[in-house]
């Protein structure tokens, strides 16, 4: 053995070498969650998207905020007109952006989400896709395998 503790003829890594070897490659943030498909499962929703952005971001990010409004509105409208027993929200940050999903099940020959006309001032509902588009960069719907619904939206952090 020659100094240091190395093997012969090896000199041991430098600190900086070391730490390149167990610091893990950047790797986009993501996570899932599955609820019920009732009402109060929209604030938890919420809680949950609410703890896991302000973990990577920081609570007063303005991101945040923009996220949880868009997140209301697809989430209420997964609960209220989804036909399945459970939602799943997902989202995943990479690069600049932060990408949220609500997926829910559909039903066999089942509709697509559209986005309706402007609803009148005074309504009480019918702007929920409107606030998706407000508060997000990018959204869509996309329709999967087994009849099962995605509205996804993207906000931007960087």
């Amino acid at each position: 053995m020659g100094m240091g503790g190395g093997r012969a003829g090896r000199r041991p890594a430098s600190r900086v070498e070391q730490r390149r070897r167990t610091v893990p490659a950047a790797r986009p943030a993501e996570g899932a969650i599955r609820l019920p498909s009732e009402p109060e499962s929209v604030s938890v929703g919420r809680r949950w998207l609410r703890g896991v952005l302000g973990r990577e971001f920081g609570d007063g990010h303005p991101v945040i905020g923009d996220a949880l409004q868009a997140l209301s509105e697809v989430l209420s409208n997964a609960v209220l007109y989804g036909d399945g027993l459970h939602v799943r929200v997902t989202y995943t940050v990479d690069g600049e952006w932060v990408e949220v999903a609500v997926h829910n099940e559909g039903r066999p020959g089942g509709t697509r989400p559209q986005k309706q006309a402007p609803a009148a001032p005074d309504a009480e509902s019918g702007r929920g896709l409107d606030l998706v588009e407000a508060f997000s960069q990018q959204w869509g719907i996309k329709m999967l395998p087994m009849d099962e619904v995605k509205v996804w939206f993207r906000v931007r952090f960087g």
